[in-house]
């Protein structure tokens, strides 16, 4: 493990600065890495940091010039992979030099892992990256050592490291990848989530998948320690401790084992074109009318019994559907994607509560850009609807102004973020957006909810401190109207894994305030595949009307 290095008094709250300054002082962070050369997405990942109001990097060691050198084998089948999915982009798993990209105050040359300095470096945290042994580290810092690390077995020790980050879920057809930060906090002890988050796994690319992770990955450092100088060493002692840890590096695989997993991949991409080829794949609408006295009006069977099926035509679909009661009259407004247009239209349909027979669409908004998850709401006397517009970097608020037909763009609430299937909810004392954004440089909307809150509707809207409030693809984005029950608060979401739109998960909100977040799952609904149901992502109730969205496949000749 190497030679032992100066311990540090563990503190409680973050070091406080003099008095003259009432803001604890930044946190001292020192990166020991195995090369100088590094992923790129490491690179970007602590340049955040050195920029932040709240960390500096002090110091970085480095062991070694030269960076670990893959198998060739591999390194030929990362190119081949990434001519054919992740073209355009730059591959953040490239290696770069880190001095340039990181400001920071002391670079020192270790002529083997255990040449460590011998007088203390003040550091508030020590971060191990690449091939570096963390063992060495121990007492090195306050509040510990932090690893990155990558998918399940990462998180039990077994790290397969950041350049395989990514390629066993793919290898092995699994629905998730996961990601985080590992902290322990001394010599013995047993690591501590300090963050968590899980991906769906893109499964045809392993360059692809691992690109949208490591993306996201490279945020993580920053949002970890902006709580950590928030909240000091009780929260790292509140973090989940990993179990059943045993260390133990993971090997690249062999070339026979490349082989065969390449070889599984490719049948899951042919068998993918002959599904596309043979099949049109489309979101289709149902509908159930049902008192409310009844149970819960939005209990769903897995095969949607009771509920009345509306089949679009085989070129578009129909989802995202929002009800509304007005006047003894059921009206259904929902995004309609003909699939030559290559956008989306929200149209409306009304549905007879006699006879259950529902009209032919009408489309009743159109932008040059795609719209869909038509949110509805009435305040103040008016009736508002706020499309999603994600593509065009806004969050708009449209009022009615001849129903269901005319609409009229009252404000643009939020520009420049990209948010997707915002969902709105009146709280006792403010408006709350509920919506998912896509991790800086990253594609993926599935994984990441991010709460904003303002004190009226068209007020200023203040993203939540501790955005985003959940990271996991299972059950982080919106999938319709907030509700209440039995005196409990309820947030649908949508289980975005192992394909979009997989299912419905039900969460209690326990606490919602501009400063915290929680919430626990207390309900899944998976669609019968038995039944030709592939996927579930939208709930909305109005009046006795409970309505879905569903996806299927039906034979294109």
């Amino acid at each position: 493990m190497g030679a032992a290095l100066p311990k540090q008094e563990l503190p409680g709250p973050v070091t406080a600065a003099p008095a003259s300054n009432p803001q604890p002082r930044k946190l001292r962070v020192g990166l020991f890495v195995d090369s100088r050369a590094q992923p790129r997405w490491i690179a970007e990942a602590f340049a955040r940091v050195a920029r932040s109001e709240f960390a500096e990097v002090v110091l970085i060691a480095a062991a070694g010039d030269e960076a670990p050198k893959e198998p060739l084998v591999w390194t030929m089948y990362g190119k081949l992979d990434r001519w054919a999915f992740a073209r355009g982009g730059e591959d953040p798993g490239a290696r770069v030099d880190i001095l340039p990209f990181i400001q920071h105050k002391r670079f020192l040359v270790l002529k083997d892992q255990n040449q460590m300095p011998e007088n203390s470096l003040d550091l508030d945290v020590a971060f191990a990256l690449g091939e570096f042994d963390d063992g060495l580290l121990d007492g090195l810092a306050r509040y510990g050592v932090w690893r990155f690390y990558f998918g399940e077995a990462g998180a039990q020790g077994t790290d397969p490291g950041e350049a395989l980050a990514g390629f066993r879920e793919v290898a092995q057809n699994s629905a998730l990848s996961g990601s985080g930060l590992r902290v322990r906090l001394a010599a013995g002890a047993a690591p501590r989530f300090a963050y968590q988050s899980w991906s769906r796994t893109y499964p045809f690319s392993v360059a692809r998948n691992r690109a949208q992770l490591l993306a996201k990955t490279a945020t993580f450092a920053e949002r970890a320690l902006r709580e950590l100088h928030r909240s000091g060493y009780g929260w790292l002692e509140q973090c989940r401790t990993a179990r059943g840890v045993e260390e133990r590096p993971a090997a690249f695989p062999g070339s026979v084992d490349l082989a065969r997993n390449v070889g599984r991949i490719a049948g899951r991409i042919a068998l993918r074109g002959a599904e596309k080829a043979l099949n049109v794949e489309q979101w289709f609408l149902a509908y159930r009318f049902r008192e409310g006295r009844f149970g819960d009006a939005r209990a769903i069977e897995p095969d949607l019994k009771g509920f009345t099926r509306l089949m679009p035509p085989k070129d578009r679909y129909w989802a995202d559907p929002f009800p509304l009661f007005v006047n003894g009259r059921y009206f259904v407004f929902f995004e309609e994607l003909p699939f030559k247009a290559g956008k989306a239209h929200i149209s409306v349909l009304e549905i007879d509560p006699v006879t259950g027979q529902a009209s032919q669409p009408q489309r009743v908004l159109e932008r040059p850009y795609h719209l869909s998850y038509p949110f509805l709401l009435e305040h103040e006397g008016q009736l508002y609807m706020i499309p999603e517009t994600a593509r065009h970097g806004t969050v708009e608020l449209y009022r009615c102004i001849d129903f269901p037909l005319r609409w009229k763009l009252e404000r643009v609430l939020l520009d420049g973020v990209r948010c997707v299937d915002a969902t709105f909810h009146k709280g006792t004392d403010r408006w709350w957006i509920f919506a998912n954004v896509a991790a800086r440089g990253s594609r993926m909307f599935d994984d990441e909810l991010h709460l904003f809150h303002a004190s009226s509707l068209t007020g200023e809207w203040t993203p939540h401190r501790k955005n985003p409030v959940k990271s996991d693809a299972r059950c982080a984005r919106p999938a319709g109207q907030l509700y209440w029950r039995n005196g409990a608060l309820y947030r649908p979401a949508q289980i975005c894994a192992p394909l979009y739109g997989s299912g419905l998960s039900i969460n209690r909100v326990l606490r919602l305030t501009p400063t915290e977040y929680a919430e626990r799952q207390v309900e899944r609904i998976l669609p019968s595949r038995r039944d030709g149901l592939l996927g579930l992502h939208t709930v909305n109730r109005a009046g006795d009307l409970t309505v879905v969205d569903a996806f299927t496949r039906r034979p294109r000749f």
